[in-house]
Formats: C-alpha cells, structure tokens, sequence
C-alpha cells in the first residue's frame, strides 16, 4: 500500500474543525486508510491502492467532511476557461503521445500545502503514472510563462536549458547523462531519436517530460498561478492524475480553470471534471449486505461518501465525482454503501446453503507430484510466474507465443511464462558455484495464449524437474519421468520426439490417448550454454492439468 505522512494540524484545518485523533484514525480505516504511527504532528498513513484521490490530505479531508457530516453529496467545481493553450507538435506521437492540461489560479502556498504537494505529485507519479512512463506531471509558475505553449520534441543534442537544481544549462542527452534525475528516470526514454519538451512562446523551456522541469519556470512560495501539465502513454492515466491533482487542489479554496489542448486532427479542452452515472439498485445492494435499507436512508448515507444520489422506483441514481476512477461497477457503490453504513454493524451470518469443500484433483495432484519427487532426492523449488521471451523462448531455442504484460515495470518481466523448465535452468545457472550432481524440481502454472478462452489464456499446472552433473542422461531421469507418472495412475505412452531444446535422437515424448502432455531428454548444448552451465542437463516437464481427471 502506498505510504503518505500527513500533517494533523493541517489536516483539521481542511476539515474547517479539530477532530480527535482516535476518532480521526477510527474514521480513516472505515474507508481504508491505516495510521501507521503518529510521530509530534505528523500522520503516517498507509493507502488503500485503489484510491490514488486519498494520497493527499486535501483528499483525505475530502472524504473525511462527508463521513463526519462535516458536509456530504457530490463536490462541486466551477471550472472557468484560462485562455491558455497547448499546441501539440506531431512528432510527440512517436514518443510520449498524449498530454493534458489544466491552471490553478489564487494560489496561497503554505509549507503544509508545498509538502503536500510535492508528495501527492510523487505519489501520483509512482501509481497512476506507474513510475511516471504511463504519465507524469509538471507544475509550473504560469506568470513566468508566455503562452501559446508548445508540446514538441528535439533531438537529443538539441535545445539547450537550465534543469531545476543546477546553474548551467545542459542539452537532453547530457541531462540524462549528468542530472540525478536524468540517471533516475532516463531508461524510459531509451531508444529514442527525439525527447519531448514543452516550450513557451518565448523559446523558454518548462520541462522535458518525463525527466526534469526547467530552472525558468520553478514554483516559489510566492507563487499565485501554476500551469500543470500530465504527460504520458496512457491516455486515460494522463487525464486520471491531472483530475485528481486539481481536485485536492480546489479543497484549498484555489481556483481551477481549463486549458485548450490543440493535437494535429483535434481539440479537447482539460481537466475533464465532469461526474459519471451509476444506477444501484435497492433490492441488490440490500440482499448483498443482508439489510433492509429504505431507498431514502440508502441515498443518505451514499452522499456521506460524497456521490450524488437520486431515488426513483427502487433504484438509486448515483452521480460519481471525477476523481474516483475506482468506481466501475453497481458492487464498487455497494462496497462503499457498506463502509458509510459501517462494516462494524454488519451482522455476520452464516451461507443458507451449507456445502462441504474438498481439495481439487489438480492440488492433490500437485502434492503427490511433490512427495514422489521429493522422495527421490530432488530439492523443490519456486520461481517467478513472469519472464521474458528471451529467457522463455530465445534460450531454449524455441518458438511460440505468450501472454504478454500490458504495462510491464521493466524489461525482465514481460510476458507469462508458457513452460517451466527455462526457470528451473535460470535456478541452476544462480547456483552453479553450488556442488554437482543437483536435482530440482517445481510445480506450478503456466499461461498458454488461447483464443477460445475468455480471456484469451488458460492457466494449466505443469510440473517439471531437471538434473545436472555426471549423471544427467536420458535414461535416467525418464525413468524418474515414468515413476512420478505411475505415481500419479497414470498410463501413458512414449515414442521418440525431436525438440529444438533437446538433443536429437536423445529426446522423447509423453502422451495419454493420443494426446501430448509432456518431454523429457538431455537439452541441447547450446541450450546448456545460453544458462551460462557447464555440465550436461536432463529433464523433463509434463502437464498436470492434461493427466489428472478434472471434477
């Protein structure tokens, strides 16, 4: 969970009143929010994933007002137009491609309102903008700023500027060679030809996103404007930060206005402020929490979570601020229905239809596998599902297709793996300073990519086992193959095979009624090289899933 500190004297302010602090803490954990510890006036608060709108105290105290009935229903915000626009240069598409925009006018900085500033734009940084690559923002001091405002690029010896901090002006490529920053967060920009800037109609750069802001345009304490850019390559979290940012923002009493956006074949106008509806339906919500709640008391206590609500023949319509991206489904607004009613009234009750769970075959299966195993002289060992198609496929000389990861953090863990044997060779390459022979072995999921699937992937339990050293041959560790098999009750049948992970003419296969569920053979050496192993390696791996009888 993400981690904030807090000041208690300016979260009461917020709140326009003193709140005690047990009462306080008692109140935060309802809509899961911990305090961690309470160091002099300092909160540390842990914060649910799922609500980036409470990494601040602006949206703590947000929240807070309608849950002490400080002040409850959905917040309103006027939204007035900046006459500041953003032209977007063509050339972003290839690199950071979308970007929004928004300014902040009758700002008053306090310390409390900078810390907690600069901490909500880290947070937000580190979950909406997933390490800011999906998006990352900018705030700058809009009076030291000549728009028009251009959102362009330039080559990476390009246009040179004074980066926040230092007092010389570098180009691109040197700032990621030089400034901490460019050495933090340069790796996102790793391959490309051109780095994306944002330049006044003066020539002055604000900020090469998503690295570094300018020197020029640093906000002071003196500071009554800012300009506030989110850049990125995920639209959606570009326009979830900016909304969230101004949001805590406007609790300050600071006013929002909008900023036109000009792309190449269109205009929009941010930060989109505009609430959502949901319909919640009274008899569901009510059979799902076990009350018996009236139409109107459930609309109450829906606008101490700050919704809107409306009622009108057993069903709620439910008007969502902005900044609650959480909110997806008619059980998203059951869920916070209950933390308004109070979890700690909720009476427990036990199912009406009482049923008697057992283990599923796969498990049994999957203990079995490990006895058999074990008791054999193998060590059991449990690798990351995640890999890469290098490890997976490149490796083992071996061709195929993978689940991919959407948004993946690094280059290491790109897809799901489809085996598990390329993990097992990864454990024996850690631990070849280890003394030889070595047996493991693993049973865990794979993901193989099926286009019948509802998700387009299908889980299956696989178990595999290698050997290496001296004694590592075919022979030997089919026999072992075949042991766990009869182990298991199961007959299969196996017939020469070639794999281009396994030598020729040293490799077999396993198959039950004619279907394939697993191999076994001495792996080839370049396999054997590409670990970086220096001894010959057996093994084998077989689909739990294709050999025990599903329920």
């Amino acid at each position: 969970m993400p981690t904030i500190s807090v000041s208690y004297r300016d979260l009461c302010k917020l709140l326009g009143r003193p709140v005690d602090l047990e009462r306080l803490r008692e109140r935060l954990l309802m809509f899961g929010v911990e305090v961690d510890g309470v160091v002099g006036d300092e909160l540390k608060l842990a914060v649910a994933h799922n609500r980036p709108d409470l990494l601040s105290p602006e949206g703590l105290a947000r929240e807070l007002k309608g849950f002490l009935g400080i002040e409850v229903g959905l917040p309103k915000y006027r939204l007035g137009r900046s006459g500041v626009t953003v032209e977007v240069d063509d050339s972003t598409r290839v690199v950071r491609p979308h970007i929004a925009a928004g300014v902040v006018e009758g700002v008053r900085l306090t310390d409390e309102s900078v810390a907690a500033l600069m901490q909500v734009q880290d947070k937000l940084h580190e979950t909406i903008g997933r390490r800011r690559r999906r998006a990352s923002i900018g705030i700058y001091d809009l009076d030291k700023i000549r728009h028009p405002i251009r959102y362009t690029t330039t080559l990476p010896e390009g246009l040179r500027f004074t980066p926040l901090d230092l007092d010389r002006e570098l180009t691109p490529a040197q700032i990621l060679r030089e400034h901490p920053k460019g050495l933090e967060y340069g790796a996102l920009m790793r391959g490309w030809s051109r780095y994306p800037l944002l330049i006044d109609s003066a020539g002055v750069v604000l900020s090469m996103p998503p690295v570094i802001n300018s020197e020029a345009t640093r906000v002071t304490k003196g500071t009554k404007r800012f300009f506030i850019d989110v850049t990125g390559d995920d639209e959606r979290a570009v326009n979830q930060a900016l909304v969230v940012l101004m949001a805590d923002l406007a609790e300050r009493g600071f006013g929002l206005r909008s900023v036109m956006v000009r792309y190449p074949t269109k205009s929009v106008r941010t930060p989109r402020l505009r609430a959502t509806r949901q319909r919640l339906r009274v008899a569901v919500a009510n059979e799902f929490l076990g009350l018996g709640l009236k139409p109107g008391r459930m609309a109450a206590l829906m606008k101490r979570m700050r919704l809107g609500a409306s009622v009108a023949a057993g069903t709620l319509t439910i008007t969502i601020p902005p900044y609650r991206s959480d909110v997806m489904h008619e059980i998203d607004l059951i869920e916070d229905l209950a933390i308004a009613y109070g979890y700690d009234k909720l009476s427990p009750a036990l199912p009406s239809v009482v049923t008697t769970g057992e283990k599923h075959p796969i498990e049994r299966a999957g203990e079995k596998a490990r006895a058999v195993l074990t008791g054999l002289g193998f060590s059991e060992v449990m690798t990351y599902t995640l890999t890469n198609e290098h490890i997976n496929f490149g490796l083992m000389r071996a061709s195929g297709e993978a689940a991919e990861i959407a948004n993946p953090i690094s280059e290491e863990y790109t897809i799901v793996r489809t085996w598990l044997l390329p993990s097992l060779l990864s454990t024996l390459r850690t631990n070849k300073h280890n003394p030889l022979p070595q047996q493991i072995f693993e049973v865990g999921d794979v993901v193989w990519p099926d286009a019948a699937a509802e998700t387009g992937a299908i889980n299956v339990r696989n178990v595999a086992a290698a050997v290496i050293g001296a004694e590592a041959n075919f022979t030997r560790v089919r026999a072992i193959a075949e042991a766990l098999l009869r182990e298991l009750g199961v007959a299969c049948e196996s017939k020469a095979v070639e794999h281009p992970s396994f030598i020729e003419g040293r490799a077999a296969e396993f198959s039950v009624k004619g279907k394939r569920v697993g191999v076994v053979g001495e792996l080839h050496p370049e396999v054997i090289l590409g670990f970086e192993l220096e001894h010959p390696v057996a093994a084998f791996e077989l689909g739990l899933s294709h050999v025990v009888s599903q329920p």
